[in-house]
């Protein structure tokens, strides 16, 4: 009773007790985020074939995995000048929200060993919002 007395009190006491917050803001660049983490993954993606042993698949799926974590990275845009402002804009998320999607099949593909599935899914679905977010943003 005496411990219900004294939770009663801290509630109506006011006394807050808060974690300390953090920010999160970009560290990365758009550039770096997409020539050591999307560019070599999705190169995996696109280049698999004739996948044969289990670590071969492993690779292809682990790229995957990659790229959905360069695509939550990519939300927030980098840390150059202006590409936070570039992250909020409707299209780019649009092709982020497209490349994870399209990798998170990828996983299932991979999971499903569908060789078949996987290039449909990497030229179908991979490359459109890679290649368009590339036309639209590249030159920025």
């Amino acid at each position: 009773m005496r411990n219900l007395r004294c939770l009663v009190l801290l509630f109506f006491s006011g006394l807050t007790f808060s974690q300390s917050e953090t920010t999160v803001a970009p560290i990365l660049t758009v550039k770096e985020i997409m020539n050591a983490m999307i560019t070599p993954t999705t190169a995996t993606i696109w280049g698999a074939y004739e996948l044969e042993s289990e670590s071969e698949w492993q690779e292809v799926r682990n790229a995957a995995i990659s790229v959905i974590g360069a695509g939550n990275l990519l939300f927030m845009g980098g840390s150059a000048q202006g590409e936070a402002l570039l992250a909020r804009e409707a299209e780019w998320q649009q092709f982020n929200r497209q490349m994870i999607e399209a990798a998170q099949e990828v996983i299932t593909a991979v999971d499903g060993r569908d060789e078949e599935a996987l290039f449909t899914i990497g030229n179908d679905k991979l490359y459109p919002p890679c290649e368009s977010c590339h036309q639209r943003y590249q030159a920025r």
